[in-house]
């Protein structure tokens, strides 16, 4: 009988370490001969993170925290950091493009780790504020490749000259803090961006429209008279009329302008009472457009019809244009590169799309304007399923799934290969730096 339990006990345990070891090579990045020892070690120190990796993207999920208030969001990633050795600076100041005064941005934050002297500086992307129904812009997952792209880029410049900066930039889904950032210096030095984001199928390329819109702090608001509006209506000049007159011009401005132009807004406050001629009135007012050329001609339109506004009603309009959401500087060998390199990491070349139209805007571009970026774009739904609508409630219920985590960890490693093979290339490396300098324009 002892005999027998004892061979039972040894029958579990051997089932038991099977299964260990099955689970283990099941989160593993198979052995793919293009990469070299180097760059393996680079995948397995991601996978040495597996777990941690999905504590982040379900934590971040879990507090939902809007912009500028991603406060415990912030200080897990930043201390997620500090644990892996990298130098933080959590909580920076950003400066107004084209205000000047400054921005404070405690919830924004900057990890650096310095290799081996010399080599490039790869900066990494990391988003984490949500929308009011939670990540359904999936941020969460952005900010897990984030850190898996570090983790690894860490792990080769421990050996190879090089720095990686992991950026976490808040308030994407608002008027964004990347712009600030690059204004106060934070990616002065940096050789090459790299971002992610979750999407319907497998891209590279960095397009989103140029934005703009009134600051926040008043957009745009009319300022009329009040008076009686039954016993007095002449002594009143309608700020509510202003608003209303521009609706109705930038409807009529859609007929003449390129299709490829946006104008969206609400009247959010349009007065007290509708027997008082209202004395205020406010319109929440975005345009986008194509190109940054494009939207400073739209944004001149719209400050003509503004002043029409004024005259036909004898209002005043307090307003001032918030800084711009520029377009990317395009460098499509990069995008090229990334795609090729993901196949390296087991994602067929001819899943990746190109030649993608510009849909909505990001932050994103501010950086790309300025330095050579590339951004990898990967589903989270299974092949053959209808992906979610973008910051619909679905999105938000698969962002913290185990298979759009792991997808997302699969992001990271090809940020971080990409970041690899191109800087640590100098020859490649001014190939892309020159690329973007043909192609960039004030």
């Amino acid at each position: 009988m002892s005999i027998l339990l004892k061979g039972e006990e040894k029958m579990k345990k051997l089932i038991s370490l099977i299964l260990i070891v099955v689970t283990a090579l099941s989160f593993a990045t198979p052995a793919f001969a293009a990469l070299t020892p180097e760059e393996q070690e680079m995948m397995d120190a991601i996978d040495s993170h597996h777990d941690e990796l999905h504590e982040i993207a379900t934590k971040i999920w879990e507090l939902k925290e809007v912009g500028w208030q991603e406060v415990e969001s912030s200080k897990l990633l930043a201390a997620e950091f500090e644990a892996l050795g990298f130098d933080v600076e959590l909580g920076l100041t950003g400066k107004h493009p084209t205000l000047g005064h400054d921005i404070d941005m405690p919830t924004a934050f900057k990890a650096t780790y310095k290799g081996l002297e010399g080599g490039p500086t790869i900066g990494i992307l990391l988003e984490y504020d949500a929308l009011p129904n939670g990540h359904s812009c999936g941020h969460n997952l952005i900010a897990t490749s984030g850190v898996a792209a570090a983790i690894a880029l860490q792990e080769a410049f421990k050996k190879t000259p090089g720095t990686v900066i992991a950026y976490g930039t808040p308030a994407e889904e608002l008027e964004g803090s990347k712009h600030f950032m690059v204004e106060a210096g934070y990616f002065d030095g940096v050789d090459l961006v790299l971002g992610s984001h979750s999407g319907d199928f497998w891209n590279t390329e960095v397009n989103g429209k140029a934005i703009v819109w009134p600051t926040h702090d008043n957009w745009l608001t009319f300022k009329g008279k009040a008076s009686h509006a039954s016993a007095a209506p002449e002594k009143g000049r309608s700020a509510l009329d202003a608003v209303m007159l521009t609706a109705m011009a930038l409807e009529f401005t859609r007929e003449h302008m390129p299709e490829t132009n946006r104008i969206h807004y609400i009247i959010s406050n349009g007065g007290a009472a509708s027997n008082v001629v209202p004395d205020t009135a406010t319109l929440n007012l975005e345009i986008r457009a194509n190109e940054t050329s494009e939207l400073n001609n739209l944004r001149k339109r719209v400050d003509d019809i503004i002043k029409g506004a004024e005259l036909m009603t004898g209002t005043t309009a307090v307003y001032q244009w918030d800084a711009a959401w520029n377009t990317a500087t395009q460098v499509p060998s990069l995008y090229q590169k990334m795609a090729e390199y993901s196949v390296d990491l087991g994602v067929p070349y001819e899943k990746f799309v190109f030649g993608t139209k510009p849909s909505a805007s990001s932050d994103l571009g501010c950086v790309a304007y300025v330095i050579p970026t590339a951004e990898i774009k990967y589903p989270i739904h299974h092949e053959g399923e209808q992906p979610p609508a973008g910051h619909s409630d679905e999105k938000a219920a698969i962002t913290a799934t185990e298979y759009a985590i792991d997808q997302s960890i699969l992001a990271g490693k090809i940020m971080a290969l990409t970041g690899f093979r191109i800087g640590t290339n100098p020859e490649e490396l001014a190939k892309i730096k020159a690329e973007f300098a043909e192609n960039y324009s004030e």
